[in-house]
């Protein structure tokens, strides 16, 4: 899996495993910390993927990856109705 994000001032790529930003500098962290802080965990990450983790939590919702997302975070019935 592999999904880019383009926003006005920097690019974010997403895998797997991980996040990069790219904003004149190269940024990175963890899924799983993006998918935690995303989801109201506490999480120690650049304050530039804090202020996009829940648009990353959201895309991989809304593009059908809930397979990606278990990986990480549980999903409740509530959560899984809302995926489908």
């Amino acid at each position: 899996m592999k999904v880019k994000l383009a926003y006005p001032d920097y690019i974010v790529e997403i895998t797997e495993k991980e996040v990069f930003l790219f904003n004149g500098r190269l940024i990175s962290a963890p899924l799983d910390e993006i998918v935690e802080y995303a989801t109201g965990k506490e999480a120690v990450l650049p304050e530039e993927l804090k202020k996009i983790a829940i648009d990353i939590f959201t895309i991989l919702s809304e593009l059908g990856f809930e397979d990606v997302l278990s990986r990480y975070y549980i999903l409740d019935e509530t959560s899984r109705s809302a995926l489908a």
